[in-house]
Formats: C-alpha cells, sequence, structure tokens
C-alpha cells in the first residue's frame, strides 16, 4: 500500500472539511454576537471556523505539489500519468493541469469569501454590511464547493490502488486542462458577490456598486465559459459521450447556470420587483408565473433528454424529465411558506423566493445526478418569463414594449425549444440559444418605465 496517499494515511480528512464547510453555510448565526455583548467572546472559534477549511485546501495542494515536483514514485499521480526523466515543466503541467489545479482552484475560491471583508468595494459599506457580505459569500462558496465536491475529490484520486501499475496508465495533461478549475474558482467568487450583493435586504445599504462590478465580471466570464465549452474541450466530449458519468464539465456547467442566473435574473430583479406598485391581480400573475415555469422546464427537459442517448425510447426520456422538472417546481411551491415565517424582506418575497430556488435547486439535482444539466435550458427560459409576466398580467403598471420585449422574447423563446433539436451538439446549442431569452428580459426590464397606465407601449 501507498503509505503517501492522502485518502489511506488521514481517512478523516474530507469528512471533517465537509463539516467545516457545512458550518459555514450557517455561519451567520454562529458569529452573531449577542445584545448587549460589546466583548470579542468567541472569536478565536470563529476565527478557526473560517480559516481552517482554506488551510486545509492548501495542506492538500501542498502535499500533492511536494510529491510530484520530487517525482516520488510512491504517488499515484505520479505513478500514473508522469514520465520517466520528466522535466520541471512536466511536472508543474501535471500539477496545474491534474487534481493539484483543482485544489488550488478551492483553496482560491476559500480564502476569497474568507477574505471578502476587506475588498475596497465591501469595506466602502461599513463594518456591518461588510461582514454581512461576508457570511454571504462564505455561505455561497461553501455550497458549491460541497454540491461539487463528489466531482472535484473524487476518492480514486486520493487512495492508492491494488495492486498499484507498474507503469504510466494516463498521459500527461496539457496545461489546458487547467482553464477548467480555473472557471470553477472565478465563477464561485464573483458568483458570490452577487448572491450577496442579491439576497442581503435586512440592512439599509446601497449594494449597487458591488452589484455592477461583479455583474460585469460575471458576464465576462459568462461568454468565456460558453465559448470554451464551445471549442468541445476533452472534459465536454467525455460527459458527451457518456452522459450519466459524473466529470468536471458538470461542475463547471453547475457554477454557470448559477453565475447566469445571479448576475441576470436574481440580482436585475431587486430593481425591477422593486418598481412593481401594489400589484393588482398580482396573486393570478404568481399563478401564471408557475405555469410558464412549468410548461417552459418540462417541454424543455424531456425534448432535450429524447436525444441523450441514455434513454432508447421517448416514454423513458419524458418521465425522466418529468421527474427533474418536479423536483425544481416542488422546491419552487415549498418555499411559498417562507414569506408567511418571516422572511420576507425582498419586495416580492414570493417571487424571490422562486427564482431562488431555481438558482439553487438544479445545482443540488446536478449533484445527485449529471443528467441534470439537461434542465439549464429550461430553468433559463421559465426564471427570464418570472420577470417578464407580472408585468404582463397586473394592471396597475405599464405592459412591456410588444416589439422590444414580448415579441423578441417570444421568438427566441421558441427558438431556444426548437432550432436546438436540429443541431448536431444539442445540449450546447440549447444552452446557447437559452441566453438571449434572459438577457432580452432582463435589459428591457431595466429600461422599462413603470407608468401607471395598463397599456403596451
Amino acid at each position: 500500500m501507498v503509505e503517501i496517499m492522502l485518502g489511506d494515511t488521514m481517512p478523516w480528512f474530507f469528512p471533517m472539511l465537509a463539516l467545516l464547510l457545512t458550518l459555514w453555510i450557517v455561519i451567520a448565526s454562529i458569529e452573531k454576537k449577542p445584545s448587549g455583548v460589546e466583548g470579542r467572546s468567541g472569536h478565536l472559534p470563529s476565527l478557526l471556523l473560517r480559516w481552517t477549511p482554506p488551510f486545509m485546501l492548501a495542506w492538500l495542494f501542498l502535499h500533492r505539489a511536494v510529491a510530484i515536483l520530487l517525482a516520488d514514485s510512491s504517488h499515484m499521480e505520479v505513478i500514473q500519468s508522469l514520465p520517466e526523466s520528466a522535466s520541471w515543466l512536466e511536472r508543474i503541467t501535471l500539477l496545474l493541469g491534474g487534481q493539484g489545479g483543482i485544489e488550488i482552484a478551492a483553496f482560491a475560491a476559500a480564502t476569497f469569501a474568507v477574505c471578502s471583508h476587506r475588498l475596497p468595494a465591501v469595506k466602502a459599506l461599513g463594518d456591518d454590511a461588510a461582514v454581512a457580505v461576508r457570511h454571504r459569500m462564505m455561505m455561497y462558496c461553501a455550497l458549491c464547493l460541497l454540491l461539487a465536491a463528489r466531482v472535484l475529490f473524487p476518492e480514486q484520486a486520493y487512495t492508492a490502488s491494488n495492486p498499484l501499475p507498474q507503469q504510466t496508465t494516463a498521459g500527461l495533461p496539457t496545461l489546458s486542462h487547467a482553464m477548467l478549475p480555473m472557471l470553477f474558482a472565478l465563477m464561485v467568487m464573483f458568483g458570490g458577490e452577487l448572491f450577496a450583493a442579491s439576497s442581503i435586504y435586512s440592512l439599509d445599504v446601497d449594494l449597487a456598486n458591488l452589484a455592477q462590478k461583479a455583474s460585469i465580471k460575471c458576464f465576462v466570464l459568462i461568454i468565456v465559459c460558453l465559448a470554451w465549452i464551445a471549442t468541445g474541450p476533452e472534459a465536454w466530449r467525455a460527459w458527451v459521450d457518456d452522459p450519466t458519468s459524473p466529470t468536471n464539465i458538470v461542475v463547471v456547467l453547475m457554477v454557470l447556470h448559477a453565475t447566469v442566473m445571479l448576475s441576470l435574473v436574481l440580482q436585475p430583479s431587486r430593481k425591477i420587483e422593486s418598481r412593481l406598485l401594489h400589484g393588482e391581480q398580482r396573486s393570478f400573475a404568481l399563478i401564471a408565473t408557475f405555469a410558464c415555469v412549468a410548461a417552459l422546464m418540462v417541454v424543455s427537459v424531456c425534448s432535450l433528454l429524447q436525444t441523450s442517448p441514455v434513454f432508447s425510447k421517448p416514454a423513458g426520456a419524458n418521465l425522466y424529465g418529468f421527474w427533474l422538472s418536479t423536483a425544481v417546481i416542488g422546491s419552487m411551491l415549498l418555499v411559498q411558506f417562507m414569506p408567511a415565517l418571516g422572511f420576507d424582506a425582498a419586495p416580492r418575497p414570493e417571487t424571490w423566493w422562486l427564482r431562488a430556488m431555481g438558482v439553487f435547486t438544479p445545482m443540488i439535482v446536478m449533484a445527485m445526478t449529471p443528467l441534470g444539466v439537461y434542465l439549464l435550458p429550461g430553468v433559463w427560459l421559465g426564471l427570464a418569463w418570472t420577470m417578464v409576466v407580472p408585468w404582463m398580467v397586473e394592471s396597475d403598471v405599464r405592459s412591456p414594449s410588444l416589439g422590444f420585449i414580448i415579441a423578441p422574447m417570444g421568438v427566441t423563446t421558441l427558438a431556444a425549444l426548437t432550432l436546438p433539436l436540429l443541431s448536431g451538439s444539442v445540449l450546447l446549442a440549447a444552452i446557447c440559444f437559452a441566453f438571449p431569452p434572459v438577457c432580452i428580459a432582463t435589459i428591457g426590464l431595466l429600461m422599462h418605465k413603470p407608468l401607471a397606465v395598463n397599456e403596451t407601449s
């Protein structure tokens, strides 16, 4: 047995890391200072809770870096991928293009979240707001790492095989493989900023500057990520060949989905919905919103799954697509109780929770099954229409422009549901075609003037 492999010598390492990241999700409650307490009681435990996960991830990377750079023949990745008499360039390539690239990306994302209260745009908000932003960013980072842990940190990367391979069994990765963990880390970092900016309502603070800067960075990352996937990288081709296997591309699509929804739906809706009035026919608008989301999601995921090689018959694809859609729609319906429980700080809390579930439930589904990726185009289309439907149905606000918003969204939505089925790469085309309707809805409604006149301009 190879003694240097961390999974063999320290089997408790990853369970402890997962437990600490789980505590990050409720970090705001843990660090909440009781009223009337001015001292620093509990300061050291809070620091340990904050910094232990980044320290563990850094140690994970250094442990691998030492083994690879020294060409330690007792390390599995060295045995499997590093040729004999490897140069320093080949060692660095293996370190950054292999599992080490994922480890350093996870470390960077976690460290960024912990130190986020020191960012200039965050620090300018004041101490209380900066701490609140850090809490939300740590929560978001922990959620992303936990959902991606099964793929990013597979057991075979940290335990030795028995018997050991006698020669190199895998080719040396190229530095292009480092693109995947880099995109993951950056989208988790800047997506966390947007999550904080779109979910903090309890403090009277202007988060527009933070949201604007994060939105620009996220939009650039979205374009880069879609362009990179369109080039057909090895990770994408491997997943297309076997959509049932969880690969690193599923993790990238997971955080890509969250980044798109945070930057183009959840954050802009904060401003868009604040301009809605009291809401005549508000209940009917909510019902119409749910119906629109459900219809678009079911139609999209069922039609896309029918093109998947996993299902030999359309009935199987339709049934599986129905259950995938039910998971998302069911969570959206379930959280409608949240405003009644006091979580009602958003201008329209019922639709805020609906969209929040549209962001996070597909990520949870994708963590459970890689086929959850087929949800993304339908969720994007559905959440795009959730911003438009209230303006169309409620009678005390001006309806959106037919020529500038409704017609372009209708045409692009229809194209997103039909044209990808004619493509050789159906899922990639569906994701790309689902992006324009989201942009049209966001840009159009941000420019829309909410006059209290029920007419179509």
